[in-house]
């Protein structure tokens, strides 16, 4: 079985001008991460919205992981599309998914993070800033500060949140329609992890940009390893051709894996090639 770990998940800050414009654009883009939280079953332990790129980092397995930021560039461009009628906006919105490795490396993401309030020359401090989760931690909790979405009528849910997805009843929505990040953001769990008020400060005032930004400049971070890939392989064979054995399938299926693997998942040719049990000179061509 495929082990949870931690994943800074971002994207490319210098390939689009803008993904958010306006407060309701950044409402929904709150909402989306609920969305893909819940659909995907990953864990959000940290998030921020900027005007034009994102960053969460993220518990759960490398291909969960990289279904959370495919789902919600999908539904980003959705919103795009239907509020701004710019189509295929966000498709070359390049994304990295990087593995965090140590609690020190994790600790650091987690400011860097929040620090992205004060690298855009914000005139408050990211407590202060909506659209981040720094603005909920080590801060009392209110028992009801929203109408729960059982409160709602089916219709209404879809009207205020632009999705069809029925997502926990016991979740909170705010009267302009954000969902509570209380409700799918793993603040306990944070708060746990620097155990104080304190330690979290130390961070947030490191200027810890340098190393996080060399990976997120990294080429290959992406790259899943096989043991987490032929799990995604397995799955993508029986929803794209109702098979549960990979050898059974003639070459013109694995080729069309092979191209889900290699634009989606981002693998090389090599490890296409191991993963299906073709050939790379038989790949060539075709990825």
């Amino acid at each position: 079985m495929v082990e949870d770990s931690f994943y800074h998940v971002c994207s490319d800050g210098t390939s689009q001008k803008w993904l958010f414009k306006d407060d309701k654009d950044y409402i929904a883009g709150v909402n989306r991460i609920g969305i893909c939280a819940f659909t995907t079953s990953v864990k959000v332990y940290k998030y921020v919205l900027m005007d034009n790129h994102v960053h969460f980092l993220l518990k759960g397995t490398q291909p969960s992981c990289k279904a959370f930021i495919n789902k919600y560039k999908l539904l980003t461009g959705k919103w795009i599309l239907h509020k701004y009628g710019e189509c295929a906006f966000v498709s070359g919105l390049g994304v990295q998914i990087i593995r965090i490795t140590s609690q020190e490396y994790l600790f650091e993401v987690m400011a860097y993070i929040d620090r992205n309030v004060i690298k855009a020359n914000f005139p408050y401090l990211p407590s202060e800033y909506r659209w981040g989760s720094a603005k909920y931690l080590f801060k009392k909790r209110s028992s009801v500060v929203g109408t729960t979405l059982s409160e709602l009528s089916v219709r209404g849910q879809r009207a205020a949140l632009g999705t069809h997805t029925m997502l926990p009843q016991g979740w909170e929505i705010f009267p302009d329609g954000m969902l509570n990040p209380l409700c799918f953001c793993e603040f306990d769990s944070v708060e746990s992890l620097f155990k104080t008020p304190a330690r979290y400060l130390y961070f947030l005032s490191k200027k810890v940009e340098g190393r996080v930004e060399e990976d997120m400049t990294s080429l290959n971070r992406t790259y899943i390893m096989d043991k987490d890939l032929r799990h995604v392989v397995e799955s993508l064979a029986k929803e794209m051709y109702g098979a549960s054995d990979i050898r059974k399938l003639d070459m013109g299926a694995r080729l069309g894996l092979a191209k889900k693997l290699r634009y989606e998942y981002f693998s090389t040719p090599k490890q296409i090639s191991r993963m299906l049990g073709v050939s790379v000179d038989a790949l060539k061509g075709y990825i």
